[in-house]
């Protein structure tokens, strides 16, 4: 997909979706309907759970804000190779995730949750391939 479009703006629009997912954290907790069972947890629990959702999402943001300086990230340079790295191991990671961990469970979920998993395994692969594509060119 990567030979699609070119790879500065594969990377900018890469840091779009990061940065878009990082937003959506803010939704992310009632889409799930966290709301209701938070409440049975003790409030130390509901606050580790509402900090790491928070700090995930800021994350995201980071990362995809790292990935706009295209034409840096493309030149020679120990920072670049390290970001694009950095990249390709985060996303990478979170791809592995969906495969082992989320496709368990989605496997008898109702038919949308199912293609939404679908449509983020193939989101996370890309957003995967784009910085590891960099990381190669580099």
């Amino acid at each position: 997909m990567t030979a699609l479009l070119a790879l500065p703006v594969q990377l900018r629009l890469a840091g779009s979706v990061a940065i878009a997912l990082g937003v959506a954290h803010l939704v992310l907790p009632r889409l799930l309907g966290w709301p209701a069972d938070l409440l049975a947890m003790r409030p130390l629990s509901r606050l580790v759970v509402g900090l790491h959702t928070g700090f995930t999402g800021l994350t995201c943001v980071v990362l995809g804000v790292l990935l706009w300086p295209a034409e840096e990230l493309l030149a020679p340079g120990l920072l670049a190779g390290t970001v694009l790295a950095a990249q390709t191991v985060f996303w990478g990671a979170r791809w592995v995730c969906e495969v082992v961990l989320v496709s368990r469970v989605v496997r008898t979920a109702p038919v949308p949750w199912r293609v939404a998993h679908g449509v983020a395994l193939a989101g996370w692969a890309w957003l995967t391939g784009v910085p590891a594509a960099a990381l190669l060119a580099h």
